[in-house]
């Protein structure tokens, strides 16, 4: 259905697709000119750090891609009455609508990159611990489901502040979250009292960690410490957004803006 709704609008979908690619361009570029000045930046070199930014574009399409702006949608117009009516969880329908989006994200986006590879032929560490590539996938769908439950409990501030759909909210959230998860810089390029501050924040686990586990930054006590982080951050998450739904629909006045 994602899909399908995503080819109806067919300019919107492809404006949308050329400004990842520009955006993506945009990063490697930048730190391509970097590099010909520098040799190491931090810890990075060149091809681990033109790796980074090329696998900051997959996970911000499994990750950051999301669909839960839907939410403050249906709250702030009442199109949330249809969905209560119905025998399914509204999160749970919103979390496998959340999936499509994604997928579609991610199917395209193996086009932007192989192009990239094709004509711009970049360096690429190439991970092959087997252990090291499982770990990655297991802490990206970790970062996965914090996003989500992140993302919701920003749209479901909606039930309360209705007007402009939660909009003001939601776009300071995105900006400041690229920031804080890694999408603009690898955070251990940052002093060391930042750095120490932001990777123990939610954020930091839907770029900048499960890059750090590829690229075989994170040794077996730190991988660990991670697992429990993503664990912790999911059961909380949830939770306070299991209670603002519940606590939202009684507040919920079912009549749109």
């Amino acid at each position: 259905m994602v899909w399908y709704e995503s080819f109806t609008y067919r300019l919107n979908f492809i404006v949308w697709q050329l400004r990842s690619f520009l955006l993506l361009l945009g990063g490697y570029f930048f730190w391509y000119a970097v590099y010909r000045f520098n040799n190491q930046i931090g810890v990075y070199d060149e091809k681990l750090m033109l790796t980074y930014v090329l696998l900051s574009s997959f996970l911000q399409s499994l990750i950051l891609t999301s669909r839960s702006f839907q939410i403050a949608e249906d709250i702030a117009t009442g199109r949330l009455n249809n969905r209560l009516i119905k025998p399914i969880s509204y999160l749970k329908s919103m979390f496998s609508l959340d999936l499509g989006v994604k997928a579609a994200s991610i199917f395209f986006l193996f086009f932007q990159l192989a192009l990239i590879f094709i004509v711009l032929k970049p360096p690429f560490f190439v991970q092959k611990d087997p252990l090291q590539l499982l770990s990655f996938i297991l802490v990206s769908f970790g970062g996965l489901f914090i996003y989500f439950y992140l993302s919701s409990l920003i749209s479901l501030v909606t039930f309360w502040y209705p007007e402009d759909y939660g909009w003001p909210a939601r776009f300071l959230f995105m900006v400041v979250n690229n920031f804080l998860s890694g999408g603009v810089l690898p955070l251990d390029i940052l002093p060391v009292p930042i750095f120490n501050f932001l990777r123990f924040l939610p954020s930091a686990n839907f770029i900048f960690f499960p890059l750090q586990v590829y690229l075989g930054k994170v040794n077996p006590s730190q991988l660990f410490h991670g697992f429990l982080m993503i664990l912790f951050w999911i059961i909380v998450l949830k939770i306070i957004t299991d209670f603002t739904w519940k606590k939202g629909l009684k507040n919920y006045t079912a009549v749109g803006i």
